[in-house]
Order: C-alpha cells, then sequence, then structure tokens
C-alpha cells in the first residue's frame, strides 16, 4: 500500500490521474499530430475508444483502472456544469464581432427553422426504416438527439482551402445556437418519452421558459458584465476574472434557478459580448482574454471528448 493510500488520500489523487492523462494526451496530439488531414476532436475520440480497449484487456492497470472508474462514475449533470459554460461561452465570445453582425440573421434561421427540419427527417427514417418499432415521441427524441451539428472539421477544412470567411463564420455561430435550440426541443420531448402529457399551452410555456428566458438571462448577464468592464480600466487579470464568473453565474442563474437554458443562455452572452462588450476593453486585454478562454475551452474539450468515448465503451 502506497503512503497516499495509508493516508487516506488515494481518491484526489487518483482523480487528478485522468485530467493529466488527458491534457498530456492533447499536447501531444497537437504537437505531434497537427499536419495530420483530421480533426483534433476526431482524434481525441479514437484515443478514448483505445484507452476503453486496452484497460479492458489489461484490467490489471490499478491506478489508472482506479481514476478510470472515478472518472465514469461521476455524475453526469455535474461534468456539464463544470464544463458546457466554458465551452459555449468561449467559443460564443470567439466570434468576429462585424461577422456576427451581418450574419446573425442567417444563422437564426439555420439554428431554429433549420433544425427543426433536420429532427423531423430524422425521427421519420428512425420511425419506419429502423427495426426498433419506437414510438413517435421515442423517434423524435432520436432526430432532437443527432440534429446538433458539429462543425469543427467543416470549419477547419473550409479555412484551410481559404473559403469566405462569412460561411465559415454562419457555420460555426449556427453550430453553437443550434446546440441550444436542439437541446431545447430534446427536454421538451423527453417528458413525452417520460410519461407525462402535455397540454399545447404547456408546450408553449416550456419552451418559452427554455429558449427564450434562457437567452434573456445570457442578454441580461452581457449587458451587466460589459458595464462592468467599462468601469475597470487596465486590470486584465480582474477583467477575465469577472468574465469567468459571469459566465458561469448565467449559467447557473439560467439552468438551476429559472429553469431555462443554460447552454443558450451562455452562447447567447457570449455573443453578445462580442458584438457590444469587446468595445469596453483594450486591444492587449482582448488578446489576453481571448487566450485565457481559448486554453479553457481547449482543456474541456479534451477531457470530454475523451471521457465520452471511453464512456461509451465503459457501458
Amino acid at each position: 500500500m502506497s503512503v497516499m493510500e495509508e493516508a487516506g488520500h488515494a481518491a484526489p489523487a487518483e482523480a487528478l490521474l485522468f485530467v493529466i492523462t488527458c491534457i498530456v494526451i492533447g499536447i501531444a496530439v497537437k504537437y505531434f499530430l497537427a499536419r495530420l488531414p483530421i480533426p483534433y476532436t476526431a482524434i481525441l475520440l479514437v484515443i478514448g475508444l483505445a484507452i476503453g480497449l486496452i484497460q479492458g484487456a489489461a484490467p490489471k492497470t490499478e491506478a489508472f483502472t482506479a481514476t478510470l472508474t472515478q472518472w465514469m462514475n461521476i455524475d453526469p449533470n455535474l461534468l456539464l456544469l463544470i464544463f458546457l459554460p466554458t465551452i459555449g461561452f468561449s467559443a460564443a465570445l470567439g466570434q468576429e464581432p462585424h461577422l456576427l453582425r451581418k450574419n446573425w440573421g442567417q444563422i437564426l434561421i439555420l439554428a431554429w427553422p433549420g433544425v427543426v427540419i433536420t429532427f423531423l427527417l430524422i425521427a421519420i427514417c428512425a420511425k419506419y426504416f429502423f427495426p426498433y418499432s419506437w414510438s413517435w415521441p421515442q423517434a423524435l427524441l432520436f432526430g432532437a438527439m443527432l440534429s446538433a451539428t458539429d462543425p469543427v472539421a467543416v470549419v477547419a477544412i473550409l479555412h484551410e482551402v481559404g473559403a469566405d470567411e462569412k460561411l465559415a463564420n454562419v457555420i460555426d455561430g449556427e453550430s453553437l445556437v443550434n446546440d441550444g435550440s436542439a437541446l431545447v426541443i430534446f427536454l421538451v420531448l423527453q417528458r413525452f418519452v417520460q410519461g407525462e402529457s402535455l397540454t399545447a399551452s404547456q408546450i408553449v410555456a416550456l419552451f418559452i421558459r427554455l429558449a427564450l428566458l434562457g437567452a434573456a438571462v445570457g442578454a441580461a448577464f452581457a449587458m451587466v458584465t460589459s458595464v462592468w468592464l467599462s468601469r475597470i480600466f487596465n486590470d486584465p487579470g480582474l477583467e477575465i476574472v469577472l468574465t469567468f464568473g459571469a459566465a458561469y453565474s448565467c449559467y447557473f442563474v439560467a439552468e438551476e434557478l429559472l429553469g431555462a437554458s443554460g447552454l443558450l443562455a451562455v452562447v447567447v452572452m457570449g455573443f453578445s459580448m462580442s458584438i457590444v462588450g469587446g468595445r469596453q476593453v483594450t486591444t492587449r486585454i482582448k488578446v489576453e482574454m481571448g487566450a485565457f478562454w481559448e486554453a479553457l475551452e481547449w482543456i474541456a474539450n479534451t477531457i470530454l471528448f475523451i471521457w465520452v468515448r471511453r464512456q461509451a465503451v465503459w457501458n
């Protein structure tokens, strides 16, 4: 038995081992495999699958088995609370403000009517072509799960071939909003699958609470944060920490206190900060703030993508 186990501190150390492993893997992938024409997140999914298969074939790796067990048994809601605000806010904040102003209408059209059309088509295929005899609520729920898109590979290819920045911005911005819209549709349909019977007025009220209230909370937090930033002069540490605290507070208030969509709230907050809040900080602080949120988003994506694939093998 190790000294740490004798002291009763094995659990925190083993939990940290998974985080360290993910970060080391992420650095290695970025450094050594950067030239491969494969998206970073796709490589992480393959690595997560390999970790699961190797650990399954050699289960006697005690320390690593212990850290995987802890992370595989973690509450998914806690994981979302830790990582979703970072991913949603950072990606939205990193959008080009002038392109967002021009493309906002196209982004909304693709993210709402476009998602609805996509999830309906997927549901029809699931209902009539899959051999599972699903009911319509189940087929629609499946469609909602698959209707959100991940444009990492597409946007990377567009940048590589020198495509119009407007096209990349529309695709990237739409993917952020459709994550929220697909989640809202999923949560509404989940009630039906769980056996609840909702009237039309209840469905409309639930949709308004999840989508519109979430967006309103995000806009409100963006406004307050922008005003606060305008009162701080040349203090990059304080300004960066302010955006960090505001993003997580926005998610918590929307998701936990008001029952709205926390993801949609932080995405709207990030978009609003990109368009308006950027005027309240200097160029130097913008660069430092962008680097901070980019690093956080990278860590969150690295851990999540490896965890998701390892969780699939675990189950």
